[in-house]
């Protein structure tokens, strides 16, 4: 696949996410899907694999933002034919009432046409603070 055509599944990809369309974000992803959030946030950082355990962290964020989260996809570049990185920026209200608002940069490595790897790469501290506090 292309540059161009890497950009657009995961484009496709992540506003599926967002639209809480989960079983669709989840076709768009390899079996052997790898999704690492560094860091050391007990119940959030660390390594999720395979759809289930996407799944699993896809419905605690449902519960973490019960009205949802807005995401504003700032900007999506594809490099070589395998690597997309997308710039966000999430805002909601969380389950205990707080405002939420953070910056995200997500890798995807893309491997046959399907997403195989995720890096996250999100200010920990906001989460705890929000989320956790």
């Amino acid at each position: 696949m292309s540059a161009e055509g890497n950009a657009q599944l995961v484009t496709v990809a992540w506003k599926d996410l967002i639209g809480g369309k989960l079983d669709a974000f989840l076709a768009h992803l390899s079996d052997e899907i790898s999704w690492v959030i560094p860091g050391n946030l007990q119940g959030i950082s660390g390594l999720l694999r395979g759809k289930d355990a996407v799944r699993k962290f896809a419905a605690g964020i449902g519960k973490s933002f019960p009205n949802g989260l807005n995401c504003d996809v700032r900007k999506v570049h594809a490099a070589g034919d395998n690597v997309v990185v997308m710039e966000t920026v999430n805002t909601g209200k969380a389950w205990n009432g707080k405002d939420y608002k953070n910056e995200y940069c997500f890798v995807f490595e893309i491997e046959a046409g399907k997403i195989r790897r995720i890096r996250e790469y999100v200010d920990m501290l906001t989460v705890k603070e929000t989320l956790l506090s």
